[in-house]
């Protein structure tokens, strides 16, 4: 009797806790769902990027639950997601360029550099209001409605048979270990596209830690917490990167530097300035990158 007690309270336990899981996972398509038509009728940054993270946060929940070999339903939400998220990927790279623009002409710099900063600045503005545009005609192409049903029937139909927590933990684990790897080809080759991979494997380990922690696992919740402080970091140096990358592209417009030739030289002096500042701060990266690994060794389950 005592056998079979402890079974139904084991598959009580598992239940339950598999519905807490599913709840979380339509509480992040609710506001996805919720921040996508936002998008369509409103140009505010928050909304591009609000939309852009919980894209992101809704796919990782999806690759945890439905794991390789994924069958086409699952591959077309994942892709679905991607889409949505790149055809908001310029706007966003913008938004957060006229910001930083900003700040510098916030800053008190010489006439002659607020200028030069002014007249990107405005090139950029330009730029994002067909960048709108575009964006938004790409997203209609998704049935959201459609994407919400293919959804919840899809997590109707889920059963966890290894458990919810020894799911994630897997999911967690194997985000964790592509994270280490990114992380070791960027200390080797700190060249930007390694630290933007690292960057990328950061926010799926992030995203995936965090839905044990909602669950209540607690080491988790430090994961998390460190890997927030690393994104910020990594997502500032990511934001120079490409308004350095904004500048060249002003600069090498036709014949610029032939008419614009003291403009030019102002600007490349800035953009020298900024990529040095940049680079600076990959020791603050590894630095913060390093503690993750020490949690790891601390407080990582055993396989």
């Amino acid at each position: 009797m005592r056998r079979m007690s402890d079974s139904a309270t084991g598959s009580a336990d598992h239940a339950a806790l598999q519905n807490r899981l599913l709840g979380l996972t339509r509480k992040r398509l609710e506001k996805f769902v919720s921040l996508l038509p936002k998008v369509l009728v409103s140009d505010h940054p928050d909304a591009i990027h609000d939309t852009r993270v919980w894209s992101r946060r809704l796919e990782q929940v999806f690759r945890v639950l439905f794991p390789k070999p994924r069958s086409a339903k699952s591959r077309k939400l994942v892709r679905t997601l991607r889409n949505v998220r790149r055809a908001l990927g310029e706007c966003r790279n913008i938004d957060v360029s006229i910001d930083l623009i900003q700040q510098k002409l916030d800053s008190g710099n010489s006439q002659t550099i607020r200028e030069a900063w002014a007249q990107i600045q405005e090139h950029l503005r330009q730029k994002r209001a067909a960048e709108i545009e575009r964006s938004r005609e790409e997203l209609t192409r998704h049935d959201i409605i459609a994407f919400v049903t293919r959804t919840q029937a899809l997590l109707q139909s889920t059963e966890l048979h290894n458990g919810p927590n020894g799911i994630l933990k897997k999911g967690v684990a194997e985000a964790l270990a592509d994270w280490e790897e990114a992380f070791a080809a960027a200390r080797e080759s700190p060249e930007a596209n390694q630290i933007h991979a690292l960057r990328i494997a950061g926010k799926r380990l992030r995203y995936r830690a965090e839905l044990l922690a909602e669950l209540g696992e607690t080491p988790f919740k430090s994961l998390a917490k460190s890997l927030k402080s690393l994104q910020n970091e990594l997502g500032h140096w990511h934001d120079c990167l490409v308004l350095l990358q904004f500048v060249a592209d002003f600069i090498g417009r036709p014949d610029f530097l032939v008419n614009h030739p003291e403009l030019g030289r102002v600007l490349l002096t800035e953009m020298e300035k900024e990529r040095h500042r940049n680079d600076s701060t990959l020791a603050d990266v590894f630095e913060s990158a390093e503690k993750i690994r020490e949690w790891r060794a601390r407080s990582a389950p055993e396989d």
